[in-house]
Formats: C-alpha cells, sequence, structure tokens
C-alpha cells in the first residue's frame, strides 16, 4: 500500500510521471490519511499541483555519448584506464540498446544482451559490459532521467578457464568448410592470429601492412592490447582480398553502413555449428583461446604469447594456454626417452639376474600407464 504509519502519522508515497511523491499527511486516522493521498494524486493528473511536465526521455546512445561519456572523462580524469573501460564497453552497449529511450530499458533486455554477448567475447568481458551499463544507468538515475535501474537483480556470467573451450583441428575443419564466406574470413584471421572478434571487425584499411607482413591494432582497453600482430600467409590472403574489395575504411565493414564496421556473426556462426553437427558447440571467441593453447603446444614462450595477444599480465595469458590430454601424454612420453637416454633406470633389477624379470617389467608398464592416465 501507498499509505503507512511512520511514527504516530500516516505518510503516502507513490510515483508520478517518473518522480517519488513522498510526504506525510499529518494524520493519525488511516482512512483520513487515505483521503488525503487520493486528493494529491488527483491534484498532479490535473496539473494543479505546480508539478511540471518532465522532458521527453534521451535515447540511450544521446545520453551515453552526450552526457555519460563526457562526465566519466572528467569523472575518472586520475584514472583513465577507467573511463576507457566505460568508453569500450559503449560500443557494443550502443548497438544494442541505442536507439532505446532510457526508460524503455527492461531487465529482459538486458538478459538478452546478456545472453547474445556472451555468444561473441568471453564471459568476463560480457561481464564487464554490464557492470559498465550499470554504471551508466546508476547515474542517469541520479540526474532524474530513470527511476529504476534494470540492471539490479541480473546475475553476472561465472569466469574462469572452465567456461573456455578448445577447438580440435577436427572440428575446425567441418566448421570452416559449413561457414559462409564472410564466416571463413573472420574465424580465419581469428584462429591464425589470436585476434579478439571485435579487433577483427574493426580492421582498418590504413592498419593493415601486407609488405611488412603485419595488421597494426590501434585501440585497446590497454596500451598492451595496441600492438602489431603478424600475419600468416593465410591471413595475408584474406586480408589481401578484403582490402582490394571492401568499401569504405573498414575491412570487414557493416552490411548497412560501409562506414561503420561489423559488429557481429553470432547468426553465421550459430549456423556452421548447426550445419557441422558439432556439440559441444563453442563460441566465437574460444578461437581465439584455440589459438593460445596451439601455441603454447607448439612450444611459443608464454612472454612471446603474451604480446601476441594483447595482455598487460602474463598470468591472464595462463588461462589460455590448455594442453589436451594427448599433449601431456606426449610429454610423459618425451621425459621417459629423455631418462632412457641418459641411462637413468627405475625399475629394479631381481637378485642374481642381470636380467628384468617378466613381473618387473609388466610393473614397469603398470606404473607408466597409471601416471599417464592420472594426467
Amino acid at each position: 500500500m501507498s499509505v503507512y504509519k511512520r511514527g504516530r502519522v500516516y505518510w503516502y508515497e507513490f510515483w508520478f510521471r517518473r518522480q517519488r511523491i513522498r510526504e506525510s499527511t499529518g494524520l493519525t486516522n488511516k482512512q483520513a490519511a487515505t483521503d488525503v493521498e487520493a486528493i494529491r494524486r488527483a491534484e498532479l493528473a490535473e496539473g494543479r499541483a505546480g508539478i511540471v511536465r518532465r522532458k521527453t526521455c534521451p535515447k540511450f546512445e544521446d545520453f551515453v555519448n552526450n552526457d555519460y561519456l563526457p562526465w566519466s572523462k572528467i569523472q575518472h580524469e586520475a584514472h583513465p584506464r577507467t573511463h576507457m573501460r566505460y568508453k569500450t564497453s559503449s560500443h557494443p552497449l550502443n548497438e544494442f540498446f541505442g536507439k532505446l529511450p532510457l526508460d524503455a530499458i527492461t531487465t529482459a533486455h538486458v538478459e538478452k544482451f546478456k545472453q547474445g554477448r556472451s555468444e561473441e567475447v568471453s564471459s568476463a568481458t560480457t561481464n564487464r559490459d554490464i557492470a559498465a551499463l550499470r554504471f551508466m544507468l546508476n547515474y542517469a538515475m541520479r540526474k532524474g532521467m530513470i527511476v529504476k535501474n534494470p540492471v539490479h537483480g541480473v546475475k553476472l556470467l561465472p569466469e574462469g578457464p572452465g567456461a573456455m573451450r578448445i577447438v580440435s583441428h577436427e572440428e575446425q575443419q567441418r566448421y570452416l568448410a559449413a561457414s559462409n564466406p564472410l564466416l571463413w574470413d573472420v574465424a580465419t584471421v581469428i584462429l591464425e592470429t589470436g585476434m579478439r572478434p571485435e579487433e577483427v571487425f574493426t580492421i582498418r584499411k590504413e592498419n593493415v601492412h601486407l609488405l611488412h607482413g603485419y595488421v597494426f591494432v590501434p585501440t585497446g582497453k590497454t596500451r598492451f592490447a595496441r600492438r602489431n600482430i603478424p600475419l600468416t600467409d593465410a591471413v595475408k590472403e584474406v586480408l589481401r582480398r578484403r582490402v582490394t574489395t571492401a568499401k569504405g575504411p573498414y575491412v570487414f565493414p557493416n552490411r548497412e553502413d560501409f562506414n561503420r564496421p561489423l559488429t557481429t556473426v553470432k547468426k553465421a556462426h550459430a549456423e556452421a555449428l548447426r550445419k557441422a553437427e558439432i556439440d559441444p558447440p563453442f563460441r566465437i571467441y574460444d578461437l581465439r583461446h584455440t589459438f593460445g593453447s596451439r601455441s603454447a603446444m607448439a612450444g611459443v614462450d608464454l612472454a612471446t604469447l603474451k604480446e601476441l595477444m594483447g595482455h598487460s599480465d602474463i598470468s591472464t595469458t595462463m588461462r589460455y594456454v590448455h594442453p589436451t590430454p594427448e599433449h601431456k601424454q606426449e610429454a610423459l612420453r618425451k621425459l621417459e626417452r629423455f631418462n632412457v637416454d641418459q641411462g637413468v633406470c627405475h625399475v629394479r633389477k631381481h637378485r642374481g639376474s642381470p636380467q628384468k624379470s617378466p613381473q618387473s617389467r609388466g610393473n614397469s608398464m603398470n606404473r607408466t600407464a597409471k601416471l599417464l592416465k592420472r594426467w
């Protein structure tokens, strides 16, 4: 109920045109207080209470670009990385919520954004975007533009290595065979360079240096994300073809506006997974994880891999490195061969016999098998 007792007298509280009305009736009788509240509502509805009609609520993208980001730049002047985090998240948020008025955004919209975004990027990145959205809408509340933040109550996604998926070479072949030309190009670039999907989408023609064999990434949340990335022959071929044929400044332009970059390949990705019958499925971002894991298994040292992937800390790189069970088994076999070459024998010989007994050989094999199984 909107009428409640506070101390010895009754108060009323309700919302009118996105403004909270909370006042004391000065009365100790509940029925009389209810009548006062009804009169107050009628006054507001008739415009006799001095309430000025609020301006039309701005669209999300106008609020973010013209209000929130300029404020954030000044507010976080001492912490520019915080402002850069909001600026980075504003791109996918504007893409999804941009045309909606602030007061039209619902929790259902936020949940839909979370689901779609998580299919393109990691859980950690999705969570950061949702956190940025929460801060933006909190600021809108403080300015009186909205009365409720729809992000409140939305649960963040679980993070950590368990959410990663490494694509096998066999799955890769099936996936690429089922991909349309655009997805094939995007997936090939990610698999061969480890670039983030959004980094691939926003490659500009002037940042592609085929003669010197690298592409320059000019933006990112940290200085480590801004880097030169060497290109394989396969990626050179993809970029050479796209630089020649793409209209506008971007190598992967938006279908509706050539002056804007591509923002997603979600539908094509889902269709390729379905046609290739890949189960369990993987996200487009998992191709980046696959690059990191394959590079580590191929012998690329972590310091170099950190630079290639644009990480600010090597501990982050470690989260992308997931040797397969076969690779672990091969590592143990290498250790066995090395020990044999060095003349090391871990099998105890029977007394009086220079030969290994069949039982000893069997025990040795069993111990090795147990070790391999444990790995």
